[in-house]
């Protein structure tokens, strides 16, 4: 039972709509950011703190309740939340920052890893989902050999499953050459 109520509380932290909410609260926190260079900056980290947040917040529900089965369970429930929201009629975002939140609990040396992995491959590729689905592959594999854990495994293989699945399009859409490649202003 216990259970159940972990999964129904981790969905609906993962389903909450952070960008409308940002959207909603944008001119209150662009009248407290004073430069512009600082809005361009800080919009995309406020959101990208949400979305971790989300998943930090469910895996620490699911620890709490039902220890780390339930960390592990409720980090699945969040990520498919994030992905099939209920606030956004069973869609939404890409799952892979509430996926990292969920990581931060349950095994912070792989999420550091992790990110690791993700600056690499866009500072060598320069493409967001590309970089994304490098990332979830290779923290797959990091997974099975240096965190052999079971929840870590679940978890890891579920939410890079979600992963790869929202971003397939993008993918198609980068061999066409439709994908627009992030630019580097201080490499021109």
């Amino acid at each position: 039972m216990t259970l159940i109520l972990v999964i129904v509380i981790a969905y609906l932290i993962g389903s909450l709509p952070v960008t409308y909410l940002w959207e909603w609260n944008r001119s209150r926190l662009r009248r407290m950011l004073s430069s512009s260079h600082q809005q361009n900056v800080q919009f995309p980290l406020v959101f990208l703190g949400a979305q971790v947040g989300k998943g930090v917040v469910a895996a620490v529900v699911g620890l709490l309740l039902a220890g780390w089965i339930g960390a592990a369970v409720a980090s699945i429930a969040a990520v498919i939340g994030d992905v099939f929201s209920v606030f956004r009629r069973f869609s939404g975002g890409d799952g892979a920052a509430v996926a990292a939140g969920s990581l931060l609990v349950l095994s912070p040396p792989l999420i550091l890893l992790g990110f690791l992995i993700y600056g690499l491959s866009l500072l060598i590729t320069r493409y967001f989902s590309l970089s994304t689905m490098v990332t979830a592959v290779m923290v797959m594999v990091l997974a099975l050999v240096l965190f052999p854990q079971l929840y870590v495994i679940l978890v890891v293989f579920a939410a890079g499953g979600l992963i790869l699945y929202r971003h397939w399009g993008d993918l198609n859409r980068w061999k066409r050459g439709l994908e627009i490649p992030f630019r580097w202003k201080w490499f021109r």
